[in-house]
Parts: structure tokens; C-alpha cells; sequence
């Protein structure tokens, strides 16, 4: 009886023990499933907090600026900037891969890159821009030549703007840099110069092979009563022909248009004084009469069939991409020249 009850109490306990083990089990099992839901809880919010700021951060680049040191002022501008309106200097934003979204017609007419400018929306011309059409462009900057404090100002109001003024840069190497400097683009900037640089070398020695050093170049225009003598840094093909060709101008040229001032009105009577051993002259539709004028007739680089002629409309283009074409295609004229005069 006594080993039968001490079975029994043996049983008892055994059956407590699985019961507290279950129970146990059962707890564990709970437990653990508590703390997975839990753990997917947190990686869910941790997978919403990285969205949150993946968000955040796309956001913050997209808003992010950064402080432009112009020649106006320090002017705060987006570290991005997605669309540009400028009145005057697609060329340069062209050279570093950016496409503008508004520029003034005169500027969107230039041959030397009119296969680029498809998409970019005229803001008027150099003395009517409008208003209405850089707002409706929704510009996040804007970049001016303009001296005009009314209409910067006006600039102002639309958006962000950073003022260059007419002439800041001299030769496109500067100019090429400025911008990189200004849209955050170096290395762009030293990739395209790098090629600028080799374009221009092939047509430096393409002219050397038919000139001589001593050969005196100028760069003249013709209107109705006068010409005009121009310099290095104004357009008609003057960087192009003195600064990427180095070839040489007259004493005169140097010391009258080669500084602040870059062109002055010559009278028919004294052009001789500004005629070197070649001219390159700027022709209008209307201005064909001059080749029969006897002063002009009597010019060594006239009678030495030294004269070559220039559309206006394609050489008033003085930007980085326009001096590398138009070097290229001075290079090819005096080449040709030479070939015609030998023979």
C-alpha cells in the first residue's frame, strides 16, 4: 500500500513536471513569436525611416545650394541647377553638356552650334527680352551679360541670377574656366579645353606651312561712307585670328584697339594706315560697292588677292565654340588663298 501510494505521488509529479514543460514551451513559442512580429515591426519602420530619408536626402540634393562669389556680389544659387535661362552665354553652357531652356534668339542663330539648340525656348532678342517668357520657363537660375539695373532686378524676382558683365573674360581658356567654375563643372571645363586646344594647334600649323611671321594681319569692316578697325576681343573673327592663330597685327592695331578700346570708324582716306599684308573684312548685303573705290584698290593686300570676306551675320560670333570654328575656317581660307596665288 505504501509503494503503491509512493507509485501514485511519483506519477503526480512526473505529470507536473511535462505539464510545467508544456507550459513552458507553449511561453517560449509565444515568446519567440512576439519578438520575430516585433523585430518585422522595427525593420519595417527602419525600412520606412530609410525611405524617409532617402526621400529626404533626394529632396535636400534637389534643394541644395551653394554660395557663387560673382563680380556683383556673393549671389546664392542652386548646387544643381536644372534649367537656365540666359540672354547671352549658351556657348559656354553648350561646352560643359548643359542645355539652357531659354536664351535670346540673336545667340540661338549661331551657326557654329545651331545642331544643338533644339528644345531651348527663345526669350526674345538682345533689346526686347520678355519678361513673361523667362517666367513661364520656371528658371531655377539665371545668368546675364546685362549692365541694366532695372533689368536685373527684374531678373531677380524670377530667380537666382548671376551677373557677367559684356567682356569679363578676354580669351576663351578664362571664359571656359569661369563657367566651369560657376556650374560646378572642372572637369568638363579641362576636357573641353583639352580638345579646343588640339583643334586649334592643327589649324595654328596648318597656317604656318603658307605664312610667313612677318606677315601683318587686320581685321576691317566696311559700311557705306567708312570702315571700321577692329581688335582681338570683339568679335568679326579678332580672338580667332590674333589669339588662336597668333597671327600678327599691325603696331597700330596694337596699340589702338588691342586695350579697353577694340574698334574705332576709319575714314576711307587714312584705311591704308590699318591694311595689313592680309584683311579679313566684314561684308554687308549693301556694302559691295566698296571694291571700286581707288584707295581701296590701292591696298598691297588687295592687289595681292589677300582679302577675304566674311558674311556679318557669321562672324559677329566671338563665343568659345564660335573662335574654334571660325579659327578652323580662317585656317582653311588662307590655306586655299595661298594654293590660288601660287598658281
Amino acid at each position: 500500500m505504501f509503494v503503491a501510494k509512493k507509485r501514485f505521488a511519483g506519477l503526480l509529479i512526473v505529470l507536473a513536471i511535462t505539464m510545467i514543460l508544456a507550459a513552458c514551451s507553449s511561453g517560449t513559442g509565444s515568446t519567440v513569436t512576439e519578438q520575430t512580429s516585433a523585430a518585422g515591426t522595427e525593420n519595417t519602420a527602419s525600412s520606412s525611416e530609410t525611405n524617409t530619408d532617402s526621400t529626404a536626402a533626394s529632396d535636400s540634393s534637389s534643394n541644395a545650394t551653394r554660395i557663387y562669389k560673382s563680380l556683383s556680389g556673393d549671389v546664392e544659387i542652386p548646387a544643381e541647377p536644372k534649367r537656365i535661362v540666359t540672354d547671352m552665354y549658351v556657348s559656354d553652357l553648350l561646352a560643359l553638356g548643359v542645355k539652357p531652356v531659354g536664351a535670346v534668339q540673336y545667340y540661338l542663330e549661331n551657326p557654329f552650334y545651331a545642331d544643338q539648340v533644339e528644345g531651348i525656348a527663345s526669350i526674345g532678342d538682345r533689346n526686347a527680352i520678355s519678361m513673361e517668357a523667362v517666367i513661364s520657363l520656371n528658371p531655377d537660375l539665371i545668368i546675364t551679360y546685362s549692365d541694366q539695373a532695372a533689368e536685373i532686378e527684374n531678373y531677380q524676382k524670377i530667380a537666382p541670377t548671376v551677373v557677367i558683365p559684356y567682356g569679363t573674360f578676354t580669351n576663351v581658356q578664362d571664359e571656359i574656366r569661369g563657367f566651369g567654375e560657376l556650374m560646378n563643372k572642372t572637369e568638363e571645363a579641362e576636357t573641353w579645353l583639352k580638345t579646343y586646344e588640339e583643334r586649334i594647334a592643327a589649324a595654328r600649323a596648318k597656317v604656318n606651312t603658307v605664312i610667313k611671321p612677318e606677315e601683318t594681319f587686320s581685321i576691317l569692316e566696311v559700311s557705306d561712307k567708312s570702315y571700321y578697325g577692329y581688335g582681338d576681343n570683339f568679335g568679326r573673327g579678332g580672338q580667332a585670328v590674333y589669339r588662336a592663330l597668333q597671327l600678327a597685327p599691325l603696331e597700330i592695331t596694337k596699340k589702338e584697339l588691342m586695350g579697353d578700346t577694340q574698334w574705332k570708324e576709319i575714314s576711307r582716306e587714312v584705311v591704308g594706315n590699318y591694311a595689313g599684308d592680309h584683311i579679313f573684312l566684314t561684308v554687308g548685303e549693301n556694302n559691295k560697292n566698296y571694291q571700286g573705290d581707288s584707295i581701296w584698290k590701292s591696298l598691297p593686300a588687295v592687289k595681292n588677292n589677300q582679302v577675304y570676306e566674311l558674311q556679318e551675320d557669321r562672324y559677329w560670333y566671338f563665343d568659345p565654340i564660335a573662335i574654334q570654328g571660325q579659327a578652323e575656317e580662317f585656317a582653311d581660307m588662307i590655306v586655299e588663298r595661298a594654293k590660288q596665288n601660287r598658281k
